[in-house]
């Protein structure tokens, strides 16, 4: 009797520290756009997109980040870019946030410009795109909170043309590619998108 109440609390024990990690080893990632009326206003009128990006969590501070590009066509993974990798200059976070202001705007109908605000320096890079009109940056958390382990590639924002479905012609379905959880990987696949590019952020020590 006295060894198995011994168990069963040893278990209980483990199980309250395996949660407690867990918690710890936790980052929650917050994704949002503007807040001033007039200057969303003014940004959809000059077809630009931008979203603010926060990454937090304890430990980051005593980590570095590697921010890439990951560009599918007609369904198949081409190329990877990393945009950023802040342990080539030795710069650790510093804090347990990690901010990203993302802006992303057509300069031709075959190549779009992105502008990266990163903590402590900036950097602009241009991804070849189809002459098509109807891409748009996506915030793939739907405006919520998501949480995520300090080791995982995290998809922060995907660069995509619609879903557009046969049944409904006329139709652009943007929300559509990540509303039941399907990863941008597969949007391909599953919704014949025929290019989309996806931007990961990730922890390294």
């Amino acid at each position: 009797m006295k060894k198995g109440f011994a168990l069963t609390l040893g278990l209980l024990f483990f199980n309250i520290l395996l949660a407690y990690s867990q918690e710890l080893d936790s980052l929650t990632l917050e994704v949002n756009t503007v807040e001033s009326r007039e200057l969303l206003d003014f940004y959809r009128f000059e077809e630009i997109n931008y979203f603010k990006t926060r990454l937090y969590g304890e430990g980051i501070g005593n980590q570095y980040f590697v921010l890439t590009s990951s560009e599918y066509w007609s369904g198949e993974p081409v190329k990877v870019d990393t945009i950023a990798n802040t342990k080539l200059f030795g710069m650790k976070n510093g804090s347990d946030t990690i901010a990203i202001r993302v802006m992303s705007k057509k300069i031709n109908p075959d190549t779009v410009k992105f502008q990266f605000h990163l903590p402590r320096f900036s950097t602009t890079k241009k991804f070849p795109t189809t002459t098509n009109e109807t891409y748009s940056l996506r915030d793939i958390t739907s405006n919520q909170q998501q949480k995520f382990a300090t080791t995982q590639s995290i998809d922060i924002l995907v660069y995509s043309l619609p879903y557009e479905d046969p049944e409904r012609p006329g139709y652009l379905f943007y929300c559509e590619l990540s509303r039941n959880g399907i990863p941008p990987e597969k949007w391909g696949e599953k919704f014949g998108v025929e290019h989309y590019i996806v931007f990961k952020l990730q922890l390294i020590v």
